[in-house]
């Protein structure tokens, strides 16, 4: 049955008891919100002494990396990149280093046909791989020169044979312990901008700009899983998800591939947004996104996946969150990246390890203004989204939001406005707490 409410619809304002999620939805994030920093001894090395040179057309990749590596083996420090252009090609960092890019430094990428090409690949640009004790600091920038390679993109795009080398990422993490990236400024990479992945633990990302064109493809901002980390006071325009959680490892009862994140003062420009998945079948829980603004993204709360790809995700809050023209300001999607045109009316599907399972998500103190849609909650017959709370939630948008296949979805004092059409349409789904401003209640739509 089809339930569709007027088009000014004003939510329950005075409920007899209010239902609470879990306590680890809260209290797990908030625990990790001030990881341990990497421990980096005091001396400096600067890359001038190791044969670098400012403003040169030789690339200082040999240079960077020598200070690198003596830096580590003397027990670990900080490898400076004083104010100046370096070029560079790929580097490896190492235990206990700290890159610091001071101000007016500005470390280039080789350009798309000068890069290296190693092994049948592009390696990525600064790679960190199996270490403890990591940096990358400073006020400086780093530049991907990356419009050529959009360009090859674009000419050949994906699903083209024989396949396009992998692009190289701009920073790549993997299975780090005790990381962080701070104050610098990232622009322009020939794919994802920063990718923190398998286990990485204890990272800390803050006072960073991402700045990159809308249109560049793949350019993610931060691509991320792993435990106990904390991204704050950024700002992110990049040309894909400003960031992404997610993971595609295996997920035991005790054991998620992203858990205990915090997301808090960060500005989100152009771009899809804050994103989970679209893979997740790693498993994803305790997260916590507070006091952020979204202006011109595609989405806000944005969850996405599809079977094959997906897993348990749950334990999601998202508090003092104001949006601004986004085209969705919740979307929560089961069949990323199209969904079928009713599908609410396909037979239930077996549940298996890679369903696509939404719960417990509590979107608190949310305000959007300008919104072509208002929104999308969209599980899978017999794979419902489930318990989600919006807790003063005000959406003003052209159309309303659509909820199928989703169960205990309650409203408390929020409103949903549109210019046109119905501002809740519901399938197969059940929704507590709306009234229409008229005072009629509409219990348990289905």
């Amino acid at each position: 049955m089809v339930s569709r409410y007027c088009s000014r619809l004003v939510i329950s304002t005075c409920l007899a008891m209010i239902w609470a999620l879990p306590a680890a939805t809260v209290a797990g994030a908030v625990a990790s919100s001030v990881p341990p920093l990497p421990r980096i001894p005091g001396r400096v090395l600067n890359i001038t002494r190791y044969g670098a040179v400012a403003n040169a057309a030789i690339p200082a990749t040999a240079a960077i990396q020598k200070a690198i590596n003596i830096c580590t083996r003397a027990g670990g420090g900080t490898v400076l990149i004083p104010s100046g252009t370096f070029l560079c090609g790929p580097i490896r960092l190492a235990d206990h280093v700290d890159l610091r890019l001071a101000k007016g430094a500005l470390l280039k990428m080789l350009p798309y046909g000068k890069y290296p090409f190693i092994g049948g690949k592009y390696p990525d640009f600064i790679r960190a791989s199996n270490l403890h004790d990591v940096a990358i600091t400073g006020h400086g920038t780093i530049n991907g020169q990356g419009s050529r390679w959009w360009a090859m993109y674009r000419r050949r795009p994906n699903g083209t044979v024989p396949r396009l080398p992998h692009r190289p990422q701009m920073l790549s993490m993997n299975n780090i312990t005790r990381l962080v990236i701070s104050g610098i400024r990232l622009q322009d990479p020939a794919n994802t901008h920063i990718s923190i992945q398998n286990a990485c633990k204890d990272v800390t990302i803050e006072h960073i700009v991402i700045h990159t064109p809308h249109n560049s493809p793949n350019t993610d901002g931060i691509d991320l899983s792993g435990h106990n980390i904390l991204i704050t006071h950024c700002r992110i325009s990049d040309g894909d998800d400003c960031i992404a959680i997610g993971g595609s490892g295996h997920r035991s009862q005790t054991y998620f591939e992203s858990q205990n994140i915090v997301i808090s003062h960060c500005a989100f420009g152009y771009g899809h947004g804050m994103s989970i998945g679209s893979f997740t079948s790693g498993g994803i829980r305790n997260l916590l996104v507070k006091d952020c603004t979204f202006d011109h993204t595609t989405a806000g709360i944005r969850l996405k996946s599809n079977s094959g790809r997906a897993g348990l995700v749950e334990n999601l809050t998202y508090e003092n969150i104001s949006m601004r023209n986004v085209r969705w300001p919740i979307f929560i999607c089961s069949y990323y990246p199209h969904a079928p045109k009713r599908s609410w009316l396909a037979a239930p599907q077996s549940v298996n390890r890679y369903t696509p399972i939404w719960r417990n998500i509590r979107v608190i103190n949310l305000t959007s203004v300008g919104s072509p849609v208002a929104g999308r909650i969209m599980g899978m017959p017999g794979a419902p989204v489930e318990d989600v709370l919006l807790r003063n939630v005000h959406i003003t948008a052209k159309t309303g939001m659509l909820i199928a296949d989703a169960r205990n979805i309650e409203f408390q004092n929020s409103t949903i406005t549109v210019s046109r059409g119905q501002a809740i349409t519901s399938h197969s789904s059940r929704i507590r707490g709306i009234h229409l401003s008229r005072g009629t209640v509409i219990a348990d739509a289905r």
